[in-house]
């Protein structure tokens, strides 16, 4: 999840966490010249809480934060599209309208969802190794992600990667969860990483030692901690302001497409004497 997100949401956030998130939120590029100890003064808190925010949203330190939120402040400045990925459409829109708003809000989140796995290519190489060299694969989520997931799981398959046992219907997921072995892999879906559902599946693929892949947004949530692999997310929609999900579903699409495509070109040849109808 993007800093700026986690500073508006504040999900567990201390009290002196919050006066820094205000402040930092407040005065944005004029933070990044000071440093944790002019940060704290100007906050009446302590470089300690500033390290804890840091960590508290999923950064090392300090440092990084600074890194980061430059960049965010950077491409926020840079981008002039007016499309609300929570409600990319107004009451009056007619048809003409929606489809030129939803199309560019696809484009937009595509192009950074390119831009963010540029910078990943090591991940999505492991997770397709991952993949590759497991005994079983089970793909876990709920909602949309998991269709994307079962979508995924059909191209893999035709494909030829035999490797998939029958992802179970929602409310059973836990259950499959437990049969599998540190030999197995899963794929876990979900945009917030903080479904609960999604999150019992995780902690027992974690507790028996099960590798897996996670697919979310969410920098700092639980999903993230447990997992692996983490590909994350372009983070474009608020998880309780959203009416749709069509940023972080063709997104989350996309991620899938690519690493189908890897596994695709890493057995082309096996794959293309094999006619798929």
């Amino acid at each position: 999840m993007k800093i700026i997100r986690q500073l508006e949401d504040r999900t567990g956030f201390t009290h002196n966490e919050t006066v820094l998130a205000e402040y930092i939120l407040a005065q944005k590029a004029n933070v990044l010249s000071l440093s944790a100890a002019e940060l704290a003064k100007k906050t009446y808190t302590s470089p300690a809480a500033v390290i804890r925010l840091c960590k508290r949203i999923g950064l090392s330190g300090y440092q990084e934060f600074k890194i980061r939120f430059s960049a965010e402040l950077e491409q926020q400045a840079s981008n002039i599209s007016t499309i609300d990925a929570n409600i990319p459409f107004e009451m009056d829109d007619d048809i003409q309208k929606i489809s030129v708003k939803l199309a560019k809000l696809t484009n937009e989140s595509l192009n950074e969802a390119r831009a963010m796995i540029s910078s990943m290519r090591k991940e999505f190489e492991q997770a397709s190794d991952l993949l590759m060299k497991s005994h079983h694969c089970v793909i876990f989520g709920v909602g949309d992600a998991f269709v994307s997931g079962l979508a995924f799981q059909a191209r893999m398959m035709r494909a030829g990667f035999k490797q998939f046992l029958t992802s179970p219907v929602y409310g059973e997921q836990r259950h499959l969860a437990q049969t599998l072995r540190k030999e197995d892999c899963a794929i876990v879906l979900s945009y917030s990483g903080s479904t609960e559902a999604t999150l019992e599946s995780a902690r027992v693929l974690k507790q028996n030692h099960v590798p897996f892949i996670a697919l979310t947004s969410n920098r700092s949530s639980e999903l993230a901690a447990l997992a692996d692999i983490v590909l994350y997310l372009p983070d474009r929609e608020k998880k309780y302001q959203r009416y749709a999900n069509f940023s972080s579903q063709a997104c989350m699409e996309y991620y899938l497409n690519v690493l189908y495509s890897w596994y695709f070109i890493q057995n082309y040849d096996d794959i293309t004497k094999v006619r798929i109808d």
